[in-house]
């Protein structure tokens, strides 16, 4: 009785959010109040990123700062590794992208060029060397899937200015001649025809405006005016990108892919600051300033993503986090992203691991502040999340999303969540599946299982998907004692779901709230449905069932479900985590956890309550 006295107050709660934080220097300008030029000399190679005094501060930092030591160790010892390894070759698995080779010559180029500069070992550049002269060598850099170019230009640009006075003449003009074609000559007509990604707010506008910008720079000396016009396009290109960090730094496409999009962004601007010593407005952008608190509230207490969209679970160490805390004097995503390298043996980690190296930043979180547990983020895709503690690999987690479902790399995941506690994701989101199955990005989209509700843990409806065109807010989220509901909870946050289930229902809402015990409460409320509602949630862990009760356990731990319904004959199930169709990923290993709730009449109310509670 008493779970669903709360149940029926919280349902009748109209609470508000929380405000972002703010902080850190704002540029003066807006990018499209000023204009790029060139200087009449621009400054000697190596001039992009590691430059000859960073390249000093970095090897008297590592005489004295123990971390920098280790990690700069760990990166020449990636190094050591990729000398053996063979060259990249021009391999289209997919018979679409080239982008395995692309990001595959980016780690090695970078690493193996970062390891000449530190040591002064010849046999690094080498074969930093012959790996540019071989992609140079490519047919082409595949730009008919552009990030393919982008990436190669960036892994070619950074190669030949950090190795500049060491390659021999005939080879520098090869690579140089391959940087044009390739990619200069083959980005300049996308920015004249403003073909579709220098208009989008995605990654791809990220990734292509970075590389195109680096590989610019980079032989800037030998092609003047080309490269010119190319920053210039770039510089107002990239604020489309930008905006979809509108308004508090969430990222629509989920915590991968700003791992992605906003990596290659840190690498534009910092790249416009070596060369110009301006950004020329971009870090201006809404939102960009505390992008980092996004990014640290969507990763759970073992650093596993809150993992919604096309993602995976397993989270991306990006050296964004120290470039925004130079730009932004925010010494908290220092720590934080320190923390995450050291715990997660990170050091070696990603195509980009050396620019941990080039931008790291010592600086320590004098204020010793923690992040609110509990946050709130909107913009094209609404999402919360609560935690019981920072720093404890042993806290709950709990995201919970609201959405916009044509958001680009989206799922019908309106209302899913994720569930952690003890070291233990419980419920799990299966996240993407195979980019190129037939229509994965088109009409057959939502045909498949894990892309649409009925593997994600949301309601299903008379086994309909939710409506693709759906844009539900979170329309609360209290914390704390403004909970107004006890002393005892963390948070509670609503959605208002009814438009993810147009024509299928008059209403529906959703509540999730998190307790200080690490126990979770999910709570619906339907109306006008006239099929089943199905409640579901996707676990690895063992399931034992018992009517209204189910314990589930995985990894020598354990939780209580409970539930609460209007109607006795409800009851725990499990469904199948098998796909309908072969092509599909078999998620071998998972399993749903149901209840389906059957509405007595039209105007009928379903209630489904479910308390999720860590057991000792």
């Amino acid at each position: 009785m008493k779970r669903f006295f709360i149940f029926t107050v919280v349902f009748a709660m109209i609470a508000g959010g929380l405000a972002p934080i703010t902080g850190g220097r704002m540029p003066s300008a807006l990018a499209a109040e000023e204009t790029l030029t060139f200087p009449a000399k621009l400054p000697v190679h190596p001039r992009l990123f590691l430059t000859v005094q960073r390249e000093k501060e970095i090897k008297e930092q590592i005489s004295t700062d123990v971390f920098l030591k280790k990690l700069v160790s760990e990166l020449i010892k990636k190094a050591d590794r990729a000398k053996k390894d063979k060259l990249t070759e021009y391999v289209i698995p997919d018979g679409k992208r080239l982008l395995g080779s692309s990001r595959r010559s980016l780690e090695r180029t970078s690493v193996l060029a970062f390891a000449y500069r530190m040591t002064g070992d010849k046999t690094y550049a080498d074969a930093a060397l012959a790996e540019m002269l071989a992609v140079c060598r490519f047919k082409d850099w595949n730009p008919s899937h552009y990030l393919d170019t982008g990436e190669m230009a960036t892994a070619v640009g950074i190669g030949y200015d950090w190795l500049y006075d060491f390659i021999p003449v005939k080879e520098r003009n090869e690579i140089k001649d391959a940087v044009v074609k390739h990619a200069l000559n083959t980005g300049l007509p996308i920015y004249e025809k403003n073909n579709w990604w220098t208009k989008s707010n995605n990654n791809w506008n990220e990734v292509c405006n970075a590389g195109l910008t680096i590989g610019a720079l980079a032989v800037a000396d030998e092609e003047p005016q080309l490269a010119e016009k190319i920053v210039r396009y770039a510089v107002k290109s990239l604020p489309n990108g930008l905006s979809a960090y509108k308004p508090d730094g969430a990222y629509p496409e989920g915590p991968v892919y700003w791992g992605y999009g906003a990596s290659f962004t840190g690498l534009m601007l910092k790249v416009l600051d070596d060369v110009f010593k301006n950004d020329f407005g971009l870090l201006k952008a809404e939102g960009l300033n505390i992008t980092g608190d996004y990014y640290m509230s969507v990763i759970g207490p073992n650093y596993r993503n809150f993992n919604y969209a096309d993602a995976g679970d397993t989270s991306d160490s990006s050296p964004m986090m120290f470039a925004l805390s130079t730009f932004y004097n925010r010494p908290d995503y220092a720590v934080w992203i320190r923390n995450f390298l050291e715990r997660m043996n990170r050091y070696q980690h990603g195509r980009l691991a050396v620019f941990h190296a080039i931008w790291y930043n010592p600086a320590k979180d004098d204020k010793g502040s923690s992040p609110p547990l509990a946050q709130k983020f909107t913009g094209i895709q609404d999402v919360c999340t609560m935690r019981t503690e920072w720093n404890n690999p042993d806290a709950a987690f709990l995201g919970f999303k609201g959405g916009n479902n044509r958001a680009n790399h989206g799922h019908l995941d309106i209302g899913s969540f994720v569930y952690e506690v003890n070291g233990v994701r419980w419920a799990v989101d299966l996240g993407t599946d195979d980019y190129n199955m037939p229509g994965y990005f088109g009409k057959q989209r939502w045909d498949y299982f894990r892309l649409n509700n009925k593997s994600h843990n949301t309601l299903v409806i008379g086994d309909k998907i939710q409506n693709p065109t759906a844009d539900c807010k979170i329309v609360s989220l209290r914390t704390g004692k403004n909970a107004g509901i006890s002393d005892n909870i963390v948070a509670f946050a609503s959605v208002d779901m009814t438009d993810a289930y147009k024509e299928q229902v008059k209403t529906a809402q959703r509540f999730a709230t998190l307790l200080k015990d690490g126990t979770v409460l999910i709570q619906d409320t339907v109306i006008g449905a006239k099929e089943p509602v199905r409640w579901g949630m996707m676990t690895r862990a063992d399931i034992k069932l018992d009517g209204k009760t189910a314990i589930l356990s995985q990894d020598g731990k354990k939780i209580r479900l409970e539930m609460t319904t209007l109607y006795d004959s409800e009851k725990f199930e499990i469904v199948s985590a098998k796909p309908p169709t072969k092509a599909e990923r078999q998620n071998e290993g998972y399993q749903m956890l149901t209840i389906v709730s059957k509405p007595k009449g039209e105007n009928e109310k379903v209630h489904i309550a479910v308390t999720m509670k860590p057991e000792k």
